[in-house]
């Protein structure tokens, strides 16, 4: 007999309701958990940086906390990478953009990240200097999108990239306003309107760190986190996923690193450069005291020290106050605070216990006494501690440390580079002090002249003080006008002894040791740096202006200068047939003459007469001019430079103005520079007209400018149209980063 479609529906809900239990078929009572926001976007951990591909230095270490550890993080970027180099098309700026936002993701998605938060700047240059970029970003803007970040994705752990002046000053700026929004996240008086406007609340990350992929600079390692060991998930080592990962920035030519085993085995470092919580002896995990308490403290209970004054003078005093918060899930009775100094100090009695409850909060202030002989070599350490039972009568108890640096009545110190002077006075308004030893004073002197060595005398006790500094030079050649001073120092003020070296016209460019030593009262103190010696030349005053037109006899008279194919900063060359370049310069009231010869084995013409930017894609040849007088710039906003590419994909010369105040191809940025060139036998000709109306400054003759020639070499004959094939970049002045780096330029006197 054929069974009705009712009837057997009927048989299905008798047959169900005989396996579910009758409480699940009965309504349930119990409302719904409620979504919140932070279900959805809360992370263990946030790095912070500047472009797409930024977070390299951090990768195996996300990829283990995430897939491995049960993590969730994320990754915010400064920029779109939409300045940057294009190795799979002719992409640039908003375009180049969005090609680069979808390989973040795809890379961050197999780290399993599916959090990626650009934050609209714009990525204008490559620069050497944190001052520049705030000039391109802004700084309020910028910072309180990173606070708003914080407080709403309420991150653990904070990684950026390494703010002391070293490398692109785009990675520096980010980690500046990573660093502060840290500390202003947590504060409702910190950009109060999102607060009131947004109805989000204040949130305070708990730890903070540098990844040290991008230079140590002085930075001590805190974790080090290896990428050799397996990922019992992915079944590879954290250094070959990282690779996979990594090769997925194909326009930033990262897949040129596949196979995986092409990524160093290496760990990653960090440094810890904030934190609200205990601190164990040795940190082993970013994460440590993040899902359980550090030592026997229970898990999100905060402890800091906070010396009134980062400096301390011998026989001096300071107030220290200790602070406990109570984050966790534990009342905690009988909690008393304690702080330790080195042997020797003194420091004043504890508080009373007292009952924490959750939420609750308790600090002690301390009075610390230096005694007359502490060291004042090396940061001394105070020791934070807090001691308190829980309801079960155990013991629950953990420690955490802060720096200070003693002073004797006169400290001695060679004075530092603009660049690192602003990064000092950044630590002290933000109370990371202890970060300031992170470059060595540097001073530059061009071959043929004389220049001051500044030694600062700073005197914070009561008493004038007679000093004795006595200065050396790594060098015979280099002669000092004297080697020995002694110095007057009043009470409370700071005197700056300069010391005036020679360098013989004709040393070459390197770099040589400083040592200052410093005598007074007993103490014997030393501070030292490096003298980094430059090239010099004249530039002729010219009768009669050149034709620019590629032929370079209107030259022949005016004395030549080498770049050999060995005065590299950057890549390889192999011979002079390689790449070796010959300059000559001369001036008049409307120009800047420059003529040069290279000496390329292999001329390399793949950029299209659209294509005109980014001349360090092929070859090419840049030329920078600081009018405001050797070094005298912090940053290339305030000086003239512009890529010469000698021959487009038509045969044709043509030249763009590159990371300073005025970018783009010469029609628009420069339109009375001329340029011309021309194939040889062995290389190629430029020949150079700048305008001194498209110099940001005004020069006379008898002044002396910044001056540099840059040679970029390709090599790559069958380089496709567009690509990034550059293999090697020589300078006049060569040093790291030296397209960046005014300070460094030659320096070039215009001849009266």
């Amino acid at each position: 007999m054929q069974t009705s479609p009712l009837a057997r529906l009927i048989v299905i809900v008798l047959l169900v309701s005989l396996v579910i239990p009758a409480t699940t078929l009965a309504q349930d009572d119990t409302p719904p958990a409620k979504a919140t926001s932070e279900d959805a976007v809360k992370v263990n951990l946030l790095f912070v940086g500047a472009h797409p591909d930024d977070e390299s230095g951090a990768t195996a270490t996300l990829a283990r906390y995430v897939l491995d550890g049960g993590a969730k993080a994320a990754v915010a970027t400064a920029t779109r990478g939409e300045g940057g180099g294009n190795a799979v098309g002719r992409e640039l700026g908003p375009s180049l953009g969005i090609i680069r936002d979808y390989e973040e993701r795809m890379s961050l998605g197999m780290l399993g990240i599916n959090q990626l938060y650009p934050l609209g700047e714009e990525d204008w240059a490559y620069t050497t200097s944190a001052s520049a970029t705030e000039l391109a970003w802004g700084y309020e803007e910028p910072l309180g999108n990173i606070v708003r970040l914080y407080r709403v994705l309420k991150p653990d752990v904070v990684i950026t990239m390494n703010p002391s002046p070293r490398g692109h000053g785009h990675h520096q700026y980010i980690a500046k306003l990573a660093t502060e929004a840290f500390f202003l996240a947590g504060d409702p008086n910190a950009f109060p309107e999102q607060i009131e406007q947004e109805f989000i609340e204040p949130w305070q990350p708990k730890k903070l760190y540098y990844a040290l992929a991008y230079g140590s600079a002085g930075l001590a390692v805190s974790v080090e986190v290896p990428t050799n060991e397996f990922s019992p998930s992915q079944f590879m080592t954290y250094a070959e996923l990282e690779s996979i990962a990594l090769g997925q920035y194909r326009s930033q030519g990262w897949s040129a690193s596949l196979p995986p085993s092409g990524r160093g085995l290496n760990p990653e470092t960090f440094t810890l450069a904030a934190s609200v919580l205990p601190m164990p002896e040795t940190e082993t995990s970013l994460l440590a005291g993040i899902f359980e308490g550090v030592d026997h403290a229970p898990a999100n209970v905060e402890l800091e020290v906070r010396p009134s004054d980062f400096y301390v003078s011998q026989g001096g005093e300071v107030m220290v106050d200790v602070v406990f918060r109570n984050f966790s899930e534990i009342d905690l009775m009988d909690l008393s605070l304690s702080l330790s100094a080195p042997d020797g100090w003194t420091v004043s009695e504890a508080s009373a216990p007292a009952d924490v409850p959750v939420g609750e909060s308790l600090s002690a202030s301390f009075t610390v006494s230096v005694p007359q002989d502490a060291d004042v070599t090396d940061f001394q350490t105070l020791v934070g501690r807090f001691d308190a039972v829980d309801g079960d009568a155990v013991p629950r108890y953990a420690s955490t440390r802060t720096l200070l640096q003693v002073t004797p009545p006169v400290s001695v110190e060679l004075q530092p580079i603009e660049a690192v002077q602003i990064y000092r006075e950044w630590t002290q308004r933000n109370n990371v002090e202890h970060l300031i030893r992170l470059v060595p004073a540097e001073i530059a002197i061009g071959a043929g002249e004389t220049g001051a060595i500044p030694v600062i005398l700073n005197n914070r006790s009561d008493a004038e003080t007679e000093v004795t500094v006595a200065l050396s030079v790594d060098s015979d050649a280099v002669t000092l006008d004297a080697a020995e001073q002694t110095v007057s120092v009043p009470a409370g003020e700071t005197v700056v002894a300069d010391f005036m070296a020679t360098v013989p016209a004709d040393m070459a460019q390197g770099s040589f040791e400083i040592a200052v030593d410093a005598t007074y009262e007993g103490y014997a103190l030393s501070d030292a740096g490096t003298l980094q010696i430059v090239p010099t030349l004249s530039v002729p005053a010219l009768a009669e202006a050149p034709t620019i037109d590629g032929d370079l006899s209107e030259y022949a008279d005016l004395p030549a200068h080498d770049i050999p194919f060995d005065r590299l900063w950057e890549g390889e060359t192999t011979d002079e047939g390689d790449l070796t370049a010959t300059f000559k310069v001369g001036y008049d009231d409307a120009f800047l003459y420059v003529a040069i010869e290279v000496i390329d084995d292999v001329v390399v013409s793949n950029i299209a007469p659209n294509d005109i930017k980014g001349h360090w894609r092929s070859d090419s040849v840049e030329i920078t001019v600081d009018p405001h007088g050797p070094g005298a710039s912090e940053n290339t906003l305030t000086t003239f430079k512009t890529g010469i590419f000698p021959f487009d994909t038509e045969g044709n010369v043509q030249a763009e103005r590159d990371a300073d105040a005025n970018q783009g191809i010469i029609s628009e940025t420069a339109p009375d520079m001329q340029v011309a060139s021309a194939h040889t036998d062995t290389g190629y000709i430029l020949e150079v007209a700048i305008p001194w109306n498209a110099v940001p400054g005004e020069v006379a003759p008898g002044d002396a400018i910044g001056f540099n020639i840059l040679p970029y070499d390709c090599d790559k004959a069958d380089a496709a149209v567009g690509e990034n094939c550059n293999e090697a970049r020589t300078g006049w002045s060569a040093w790291g980063s030296i397209q960046g780096t005014p300070r460094l330029w030659g320096h070039a006197t215009l001849e009266q």
